[in-house]
């Protein structure tokens, strides 16, 4: 027996990888629902200053977020190479690529994404005028998101780069301290520069975008300044000149899931567009719906990343087995929580419906219609929730292609093109574009689940597993 075997840690139990996945998600999905209050507290304020501004800041901020988160999620593959990593270190194996050198990479391509997505922003006021949204939509508009656009450089290459490598170093409980921190901040700056408290300028609806581009330089700073803190965080963040074969590797991950991550939402916004075409009744039920399957979709997603995190760690380390295992509790747990919250969702739409009309403001048929639209969410929600955390268990493995191209095919194609045929061929409506979506997504967990059961749980898989077979999660570029 040498060193290497008398250092290795033993082989967890299922309630070990349980804890794990559930230690891993906590700080995770606070981080999200952290972010989505920002943009709630936003909203909640402009709605003081008036019908317009809230409209303008609503397009302006969906816009600006769903454009960089899109560009964000191909930091995505630096959090995968940086798990696998890890675990080879803990467990006495060669990694195929150093901390320190994929966030060097990490760094590089997280730059070299800020370019394109600036230029896209930076041209909202064609683009709002191209959808021939009203004149002050394009004016402000535009002139909103350019302010947004000073912050946009730390939101990428700080914000987007640790809340993924954080994570896959074993650091995720910073996002605890930063993410509400982050929420709080935005809050009080929003209030502060709106209506123009403490002494600061009043600026109405401009006000909330500078608050906004303050956060972001105030939490990099003190992320960057909390990392530095801790010597383990310190040694893998003090750059060096990029590897072509480590920025090639974040790539070769990262790109895919960008595409899948800009189908995904693509897909929403048809939707949206779509519900807005049969009518107001239908696209308030449709934001009701939309918005509660969001919130809970945080945790989803969470516990999709988690699994992306271990199962790489695992793979990192060698044992396959227990990468399966971390697989399995993730699996186990996304489908408790889907449950549960569908359940909910089931039994109690009307109370859910009236958490967002106050009295008298919605109509018989628009609170029907919300009433089956939180019901379709709650069989939604499972369906969503197996194919989240099954695309982070393949992305885990250095699988990106089919979760992308499944993705593609069967929400981006087939959803939206069935949703679309019961809307308005079929005469179904609103409904008829949520069983679409269903119908998409519940497509994609099965296609996934399979390719998820083909690698860890099949006899052929489950033999390789016992000879100790453990492929490297990312074709790496050497």
């Amino acid at each position: 027996m040498n060193a290497t075997t008398l250092n290795t840690p033993p082989a967890p139990d299922f309630a070990s990888h349980l804890g794990a996945v559930v230690r891993v998600s906590l700080p995770l999905a606070l981080s999200q629902l952290s972010e989505m209050a920002m943009g709630v507290t936003d909203t909640m304020l402009l709605g003081g200053v008036g019908v317009a501004a809230l409209a303008v800041g609503g397009i302006s901020n969906n816009f600006f977020m769903s454009t960089m988160i899109t560009f964000q999620s191909c930091l995505g593959g630096a959090g995968v190479l940086l798990s696998h990593s890890k675990g080879a270190a803990d467990h006495g194996r060669e990694a195929l690529h150093d901390g320190r050198a994929v966030m060097s990479a990490g760094l590089a391509v997280a730059v070299l994404i800020t370019v394109p997505c600036w230029w896209i922003l930076s041209q909202s006021g064609l683009l709002f005028a191209w959808l021939h949204e009203p004149a002050d939509v394009v004016t402000q508009g535009s002139h909103f998101i350019d302010i947004l656009l000073r912050a946009l450089l730390p939101d990428i290459c700080v914000i987007g780069l640790w809340r993924v490598a954080l994570p896959a170093l074993g650091a995720e409980r910073l996002l605890l301290w930063i993410m509400p921190m982050m929420a709080v901040c935005n809050g009080i700056l929003n209030d502060a520069l709106i209506h123009g408290r403490w002494g600061l300028p009043r600026m109405g609806l401009f006000g909330s975008a500078t608050a906004t581009t303050l956060t972001g330089w105030t939490i990099s700073l003190a992320l960057m300044a909390l990392c530095a803190a801790r010597p383990p965080l310190r040694a893998v963040m003090l750059p060096t000149l990029p590897r072509w074969h480590s920025v090639k590797a974040v790539l070769k991950l990262g790109l895919p899931m960008m595409a899948s991550a800009a189908a995904e939402i693509l897909m929403f916004q048809i939707t949206t567009l779509e519900a807005g075409q049969l009518g107001t009744d239908s696209l308030a039920s449709h934001q009701v719906a939309l918005n509660t399957a969001s919130l809970l979709f945080m945790v989803c997603l969470a516990i999709s990343q988690a699994a992306n995190i271990r199962v790489a760690y695992w793979l990192g380390a060698g044992t396959k087995h227990e990468a399966g295992q971390s697989a399995l509790a993730a699996l186990a747990l996304v489908v408790g929580w889907t449950c549960c919250t569908g359940g909910l969702l089931l039994a109690f739409p009307h109370v859910v419906a009236h958490w967002f009309y106050s009295a008298g403001t919605a109509s018989a048929g628009t609170m029907a219609a919300t009433v089956v639209l939180l019901r379709i969410a709650g069989l939604f929600q499972i369906v969503d929730g197996i194919q989240a955390v099954c695309t982070g268990i393949l992305r885990g493995c250095g699988d990106v292609l089919r979760p992308m191209l499944t993705g593609i095919a069967t929400y981006g194609v087939f959803g939206l093109g069935f949703g679309h045929w019961l809307a308005f061929r079929q005469g179904w409506g609103v409904t008829g574009l949520w069983v679409g979506l269903a119908s998409g997504l519940g497509l994609t967990a099965l296609v996934l689940g399979w390719c998820v059961w083909h690698r860890f749980f099949s006899p052929a898989a489950r033999h390789g597993a016992r000879l100790g077979a453990a492929p490297a999660p990312t074709p790496a570029g050497r």
